[in-house]
């Protein structure tokens, strides 16, 4: 299904930093009447569910992302990107025992809500915490 620019109404957001006045619980918004937000098909990828599957256990490296899920590095830094961009995961550097430097991985977002209104659909990504509108 093509789709028009007119189509599609997207809010999005630079991806949080540690010094962001951003509220954890603020939800993250796309809607659109015609192909399916970009939070669902971000989800619809093998790659992307497993990282965030490992991520609901707790913090974790990519290198330790990469160790488990066993995909490649490239791989996994991509798609944390990708979950970043969408505010889903947040990052951390980190200074690690030996001196190096290195991000750390937690979830930003835990919960997804689905509403379909006015011919259209859209995606709020939030906190299991904050209180469903």
């Amino acid at each position: 299904m093509s789709m028009s620019h007119d189509d599609t109404v997207v809010q999005s957001r630079e991806p949080r930093s540690e010094s962001s006045d951003e509220s954890p619980d603020e939800p993250v918004v796309a809607r659109t009447s015609g192909e399916p937000p970009e939070l669902l098909t971000l989800l619809d990828d093998e790659y992307a569910r497993r990282i965030l599957g490992l991520l609901s256990e707790g913090a974790h490296r990519g290198r330790e992302l990469s160790e488990r899920c066993e995909f490649s590095r490239p791989t996994v830094y991509r798609r944390l990107n990708r979950l970043e961009d969408a505010g889903l995961v947040r990052s951390e550097l980190r200074l690690d025992p030996d001196g190096n430097h290195c991000k750390e991985f937690t979830l930003a977002r835990d919960a997804l809500r689905i509403t379909f209104d006015d011919g259209g659909l859209t995606v709020t990504a939030h906190t299991e915490a904050a209180e469903p509108r």
